[in-house]
């Protein structure tokens, strides 16, 4: 099983779409605009969506890519998160006022979006794996995700600030090799980051101690005033033979 990065950056510009990683073929994690350079086919082969919190750059597509499939007659998406992120979606993104609300069934069919509820330790089955919801610390509620493929696993710590919770948990899995982390802003800005509910280097390193040796800890969401300044803090505070890099699109991460 493969993880693609379509979108891993806090805003749009290039080079930068917002937050959305394809599953193999059929399950994106985040739905930014990085959803967008998907091709037809790839779009109608989306079958389920996991969403780690309501904040538009990681939902923002959700309408079009249901609209893709209403258009296209295809299968329908399934979307999982919190209640309250699920909540979020129905007041204002499918509301029937800015587009169609495709959480309501058509006349002689089923609607094309699901919405499904998950708590944290909540798994989702996957084709070649299995996906877990995991506890975050953002401004709105949140979620990061655990996916285990068939040898390896791969965590996303969503967009959060200090969660220890998380770190603990995914610490604890055997087969993890790679993390995918939020870190949106470097130490400077500090303040911002915990104001808002985000990470920077020196929130972040003292929570990496207890990772699998050799593992792989991506950074994404980066602020693109902060991007050169928090990659050389974070390689300086970082443990040693922990291998870290910038998160980008068209990245693979094989599990």
């Amino acid at each position: 099983m493969h993880i693609r990065i379509l979108g891993a950056s806090a805003c749009i510009g290039q080079p930068g779409q917002t937050t959305c990683f394809q599953i193999g073929g059929d399950t994106l994690i985040d739905c930014g605009t990085g959803c967008a350079s998907l091709a037809e086919e790839e779009l109608l082969a989306v079958r389920r969506v996991l969403l780690s919190h309501g904040h538009i750059d990681h939902c923002g597509l959700l309408p079009l890519l249901a609209d893709a499939h209403a258009c296209r007659q295809g299968p329908g998406i399934e979307v999982y998160g919190l209640a309250e992120t699920l909540d979020a979606l129905r007041q204002n993104l499918f509301n029937g006022k800015l587009w169609p609300d495709y959480t309501q069934t058509p006349s002689s069919d089923r609607p094309w979006v699901k919405l499904v509820p998950v708590e944290v330790g909540d798994a989702v089955p996957l084709v070649e794996g299995m996906a877990t919801a995991l506890p975050a610390q953002h401004s709105v509620p949140a979620l990061g995700w655990l996916v285990e493929g068939p040898w390896r696993a791969m965590a996303f710590s969503g967009d959060s600030g200090p969660c220890p919770a998380f770190w603990h948990w995914v610490c604890g899995v055997p087969s993890l090799t790679d993390v995918i982390c939020e870190v949106t802003y470097s130490d400077e800005h500090l303040q911002e980051a915990m104001r808002q509910g985000y990470m920077t280097p020196s929130l972040l390193a003292p929570l990496l101690a207890d990772l699998p040796p050799n593992a792989h800890l991506w950074l994404s969401h980066g602020d693109p005033g902060c991007r050169d300044a928090l990659i050389e803090q974070m390689l300086r505070q970082a443990p040693p033979g922990l291998h870290v890099a910038r998160l980008k699109e068209g990245a693979l991460i094989e599990l």
